[in-house]
């Protein structure tokens, strides 16, 4: 399937849930986690994949700590948030943000390097 086809059935089967999509190529040597409004946006390239899953809040904070993301979700009165232990190139340090897809997926970008995984 296309890019394009991709995003027709993401448009059918989408729910309000849905924030992130895992796709693949068919040479099944690539793996790939976007947000869905970022994938859609860019998907009028035409290349071929081989399928794709979208994934929800709770799938993707999975994902992350399936990776060895170091996270914990904390409760605050302002809303849930996101302290992630990233060890970087001048040691160990604490962030705490939102609990919202964009940080999920920035984390999940920095922990993976922008190369996942599927293992």
């Amino acid at each position: 399937m296309t890019e394009r086809d991709a995003v027709q059935l993401i448009e059918e089967r989408r729910t309000k849930n849905h924030c992130f999509v895992k796709w693949w190529r068919n040479e099944e040597d690539f793996l790939d986690y976007e947000l869905i409004d970022h994938f859609v946006e860019n998907a009028g390239q035409g290349r071929e994949i081989a399928g794709f899953e979208m994934l929800t809040m709770d799938e993707m904070w999975n994902e992350l700590k399936r990776m060895g993301a170091r996270v914990r979700l904390l409760e605050h009165p302002e809303g849930s948030k996101i302290e992630w232990l990233h060890e970087g190139r001048s040691g160990v340090s604490t962030k705490v943000c939102d609990y919202l897809p964009q940080s999920l997926m920035a984390i999940f970008d920095v922990e993976t390097r922008g190369n996942p995984v599927d293992s």
